[in-house]
Formats: structure tokens, sequence, C-alpha cells
């Protein structure tokens, strides 16, 4: 994993020896820094654990690079680099820094120790380098005190993978929705709440939700997810942060790819997660979030429900809907229970049940659930056991929450193609105005050489006019007309293109 051959602490980049060979440029980003006598596997291990977000581990391994050579300014650069938790992001083809950690714990550049090192043991022209990138640094980090000083705490962090997007990322975007449009809670939910931010905003606005959320979710669909260094990093950071305080959490994991054991190694110590496969998981995992942070909320069981028999039957559906309607969903499920032990085949009590555990207050909402319900059992069941007339409302209203899920692709797609068709639309035009003033800059290079030359021949033939000429001159004269009009031939060959 680590080579010998040095890589580019910015963008991973291989480097090779600059022209003095004193030092190293990359060959990718051309970042230049001085030449270290330090082992080149130990300057690739904190590139790759900077990179990772692993800022602990690179710092320390700054150190022992430190103490074997105290004169090694890369050592100390690496070093600030870490202590500040600063990763360079690309966009836009070109790399810059951001701020993975809380300012407030960062003292100003000015007064770092590793900082003024790195500028006192460099070279004069690598001191220049270190000043100019440290202004970026500084840049970035002055962002997320910005974001910092906001007062907005989130009820949830809602992890998944850092590039991902709410239309691919299902099992984060599924939570999002659930604790925010049913729920009501103040969910952190990166590709929704960080749409249309800049890198170093985005990376801020991460570090400040680790910190101010009371609970995490992280979700893995696959190994891949467990491996990830954004993941690591945010859990790792998360968890940090819950010794003595009210913080929790709770993963979630797809059943069908991975096995909690699997989960990263922070995560395995928990008690325990949540598998999104289960039928049972969204209700769950509500219920265990809701205990937290609504515990005044819980619905109270009554201390005895009445012995239900055939007779009362139709009252008991009619309260456990009235609990439904007044959002006491625990009491609602309840009472559906004790319907089912009268008549287990009795579909309105699994309806009520869905309702209840999806937190639902009528079955006019059900077309607003964020998924179908062909695969939960309740639904299941409510179907098997209804009349024709109940089995054609729940499919309506199942049908319902297709349409609207179909709609919503649809508009994202039609969207999606508006924006392409927009971009193309642009990239022609700008592709058009580059090439009108390629050509225009051609002809004026053309005219720029084409007048001298123009000029000269000019002169030739108005000498060739004159009355007395010697038969040398005159040869030497056709001589220089002939070279002269083939260079203004090759000329016109050379810019053929802007004659069309």
């Amino acid at each position: 994993m680590f080579e010998n051959t040095l890589i580019c602490k910015i963008c991973g980049g291989d480097v090779k020896a600059d022209a003095e060979g004193s030092g190293d440029i990359c060959l990718n980003c051309g970042n230049e820094f001085m030449r270290s006598s330090a082992d080149t596997k130990k300057l690739n291990r904190i590139t790759y654990f900077r990179n990772n977000l692993n800022f602990a581990a690179a710092e320390k391994l700054s150190d022992e690079i430190i103490l074997a050579n105290p004169e090694d300014s890369e050592a100390h650069w690496n070093k600030f680099l870490s202590e500040y938790g600063i990763q360079y992001v690309l966009k836009g083809g070109k790399r810059f820094p951001v701020c993975r950690k809380n300012p407030s714990s960062l003292a100003p550049l000015a007064e770092n120790e590793s900082y003024k090192r790195a500028l006192y043991y460099a070279t004069e022209d690598l001191q220049s380098k270190y000043s100019d990138m440290g202004v970026a640094i500084n840049e970035a980090v002055d962002i997320a005190r910005n974001v910092f000083a906001q007062e907005k705490s989130y009820d949830i962090f809602v992890l998944t993978a850092e590039d991902a997007n709410a239309d691919e990322d299902s099992y984060g975007y599924r939570l999002f929705l659930r604790f925010t449009e049913n729920l009501g809670f103040s969910v952190f939910y990166a590709p929704e709440i960080l749409k249309d931010m800049d890198e170093s905003e985005k990376a801020a606005h991460i570090a400040y939700a680790l910190e101010n959320s009371r609970i995490m979710l992280p979700s893995f669909k696959n190994v891949a997810d467990c491996c990830d260094g954004f993941n690591n990093y945010a859990v790792n950071a998360f968890a940090a942060a819950i010794k003595g305080e009210d913080k929790y959490i709770f993963p979630v994991f797809s059943g069908d790819t991975l096995s909690f054991q699997q989960l990263p190694e922070t995560l395995v110590w928990l008690d325990g997660g949540f598998d999104s496969t289960d039928s049972e998981f969204m209700r769950e995992i509500s219920e265990t979030v809701e205990k937290i942070l609504k515990p005044e909320e819980a619905s109270v069981v009554p201390d005895a429900i009445v012995t239900a028999t055939a007779a009362n039957k139709e009252n008991l559906i009619k309260r456990a809907y009235m609990f439904l309607e007044d959002g006491e969903f625990e009491t609602a499920d309840t009472y559906f229970d004790k319907i089912l032990d009268i008549d287990i085949e009795e579909s309105r009590a699994y309806i009520g049940k869905l309702l209840a555990k999806c937190k639902l207050k009528s079955e006019e909402e059900i077309p607003n659930l964020p998924q179908t319900l062909t695969e939960d059992k309740d639904y299941i069941k409510a179907i098997r056991f209804a009349t024709p007339e109940q089995k054609a409302r729940y499919e309506a209203l199942n049908g319902a929450i297709v349409e609207r899920i179909e709609g919503e692709k649809k508009r994202i797609s039609e969207e999606r193609q508006r924006i392409a068709a927009e971009r193309a639309e642009a990239e022609r035009l700008e592709s058009e105005r580059r090439a009108r003033q390629h050509k225009e800059e051609r002809k004026l290079e053309y005219k720029r050489r084409r007048d001298p030359l123009k000029r000269t021949l000019d002169e030739v033939r108005a000498e060739l006019n004159k009355t007395f000429i010697t038969p040398k001159r005159k040869a030497e004269l056709k001589e220089d007309e002939a070279k002269v009009e083939k260079n203004l031939r090759e000329l016109d060959m050379l810019f053929a293109d802007i004659f069309d």
C-alpha cells in the first residue's frame, strides 16, 4: 500500500525531484515541497491517514519523524495539517483545503508551533509556498468558525457516504423522511442539508453536526461502506463525544449483505444494531429514538383494558381509531391487538396497526408514506381478510403511494433532463463562442504575419518597375519576389480555416 515512491500530501499523486534536486514536485497538482530525510513509507502513511480523516494517526506518525529529525519542515507541516484536521478536496479540477475539526479548539495559525517550525526550517521558496497555503487554510478555518457560531443543534445525525445523493441512498433517505416528515425531529442528513454548499461549508457543517447531535444513525449497505474513511471518521468523532453525554449511536445495516460483526470496530462493541431488511425495522427504530427524544410523550397504556368480547368489538375499533386521531399510537396499537384477540381476521385492525406503526392518524395519510405497502405484514393480512370493498380501498391507497413515488421519480427525471439539456446548450454556446474567438485570434495572427510580407512584396515590385535597374539587381529582385510570394502562399495554406 505504501510504496517507496513518494506521493503528494495534497492530492496523493506521484512526485519527482525538482530541477535543483533539493525538493520535490507533484506531477498531478504541481505542489512543491522540500526533500525530506524521513522514510518515504512513513510520509505516504501520513498522507493516507489524513486523506482518510484519521488525523490522530497522522499526527502521531509526524511526531515520530520529528523526533528523529527535528529540522524536517515537511514533518512539521504534516503535523500542522493533522492538528487542524485539514483535508484537500477536489472540485473543478483544483484541490483546496477544508477543516474537519471544531475551530474553537484551534489556535490562530501564527500561534501554532508546528506551523511556525515548518516555516522556520523551510527554504525561502518553500516558506512562500507554506504562507500561501496557510492563507487558504486560514480561510477554511474561518468558514468553520462561522458555522460553529450557530446555535442550532440536531436531534439525529443520519450518516451516509459523503458523496451520496438522496435518489440513490434509499436507507438514509428513508430514515430522513421518517424522522422529519412523520415524527417532526430535527435531522442532519447531508444530501438534503448541504445542498448548494461549497466543500468548505459542507465539511464545517458535518463537523458541527457531529458535535451537536444527540443520536447518530450510521447506515451501512455493504462492506465498502464499513471501510469508507469518511464513515469511520464520522463514527469515531461522534463516539468520542459520547462519554459523559446523553448521546447514542444506533447502527443500521442491510442484513442481506452484512452481518453486525462486519460493522466498523467502534460499532461492534455496542449492544446491537437495526437490520433494515427486517419488516419491523422502521417501527422499532422509531420507537427506540422516540423513547430517548420524547420520553414525556410515551403513550400510557391503560392499567386494564376491559376483557374484549365479540359484543364490544365495534366499540373497541371506534376507540382505537380515536386514539389514532389523538396521536396516541401505542395505546391505539394495544387496542388493535385486543380486537385481534376477539377476531383474528378483522381487516380494520391490521390496517389500524399499520397506521399506529407509521404514526399516521387516519387512512387518508397513507398515500404520503415514503414507500409502498406490498411487503408490510400488517397490510398483507389486511388485504387477506378484507371484504371486497375494503380490499379495493386499501389497494387504492397503496396505488396512490405508487403513483406519487412514480410521479416524483418522473419529475426528478424530467428535471434532470432539463438541467442536462440546459447544460448541453450552454456548453454548445460556449464551444461556439470559443471557436469564434479562436478564429478571430487566428485572423489577427494571419494579418500580423501577412502584412510585413505584403509590404516587402510591394517594395520589391516597386523597385522592379523602376526604369533604370541592372540585370543583376533585377534577377535578385525577381528571386526575392518569388520567395515572398511563396511565403504568402504557405501562409494562406496555414491559415486556410479562417477563409470559410
